[in-house]
């Protein structure tokens, strides 16, 4: 199930994905259940194959004992998040690394579907559509969740 849901979001975020320049991998996923049920079976499913690394206000984050191989790299990191409904939207959302994040910033501002968003411990870039939710972080998740291990 998780594997299917991952290769959906990356298919349906492929041509918007496009539009962006220099992407190198992709970092992470956040897994959107479409219920609370679902979410159990993500997490059951999830802890079969991978660890939980950390738990966090909106999920688990597991490390894959074998890394997923998608059309934009190795993925070893995924978020089941807990259920929320302003999210049904989209089955996930994934993170990308880009070679030059300056580039990104700079449509902040000029196009409506790039959204800054800033936390205490990190920020990121927010790519957002109807088809589409991908985010660039700083620093990158793969970071923070692996380097504190």
């Amino acid at each position: 199930m998780i594997k299917e849901i991952i290769e959906k979001n990356l298919k349906r975020i492929e041509k918007d994905l496009k539009e962006i320049k220099d992407v190198q991998n992709i970092d992470f996923i956040d897994i959107f259940p479409i219920s609370e049920e679902h979410r159990k079976l993500l997490d059951n499913e999830a802890i079969k194959i991978g660890k939980i690394v950390e738990k966090t206000e909106r999920g688990n984050v597991y490390l894959l004992n074998t890394p997923l191989t998608t059309e934009y790299g190795q993925l070893s990191l995924l978020k089941v998040r807990f259920y929320d409904e302003t999210r049904i939207n989209w089955e996930a959302a994934a993170d990308f690394v880009v070679k030059d994040r300056k580039v990104l910033e700079d449509k902040v501002g000029k196009d409506p579907r790039f959204k800054y968003i800033v936390r205490p411990d990190w920020d990121a870039i927010e790519f957002k559509t109807k088809d589409t939710l991908i985010y660039f972080l700083n620093p990158l998740a793969s970071e923070v969740y692996l380097n504190n291990k």
